[in-house]
This record gives C-alpha cells, sequence and structure tokens, in this order.
C-alpha cells in the first residue's frame, strides 16, 4: 500500500491528493478527514507502508486530533 503523508504534521494528503501522487485507494480509510491536508506540503512524499504500518500512523493521527 503507498500513501502521501507528511511526516512533521503526521497528516495524510486528502484524496485528490492520494489520487495524484499515487496513494493506494481506500488508503485513507480510519483517519479523521479532518486530518486531511487540502495541499501538498513540504514534508509530503509518498510511503510504501504495510498494514501494520498504516494502523500505527492512523492512530498517531488520531491521538494528535483527540485529547
Amino acid at each position: 500500500m503507498k500513501i502521501a503523508f507528511d511526516t512533521q504534521l503526521m497528516k495524510p494528503g486528502c484524496v485528490l491528493i492520494q489520487a495524484v501522487l499515487g496513494g493506494s485507494p481506500g488508503i485513507l480509510r480510519g483517519f479523521p478527514a479532518e486530518c486531511w491536508l487540502a495541499a501538498a506540503t513540504p514534508g509530503m512524499a509518498l510511503y510504501e507502508v504495510t498494514a501494520e504500518q498504516l494502523a500505527i500512523l492512523v492512530n498517531k493521527t488520531r491521538s494528535e486530533v483527540t485529547p
């Protein structure tokens, strides 16, 4: 699986960014929509991740949003 993700902000690119940069379809399931970045950022890159790594990213992103 591939995801466009900013590791500095700990947020994924939105659906459109995923499509343009080559993110896997459905990769954003589990990420809160309010965390999606609507524009590419200097820290954003396309990463190949396993299902386990994706789950870690989702959890880290969720913990940043919800206290």
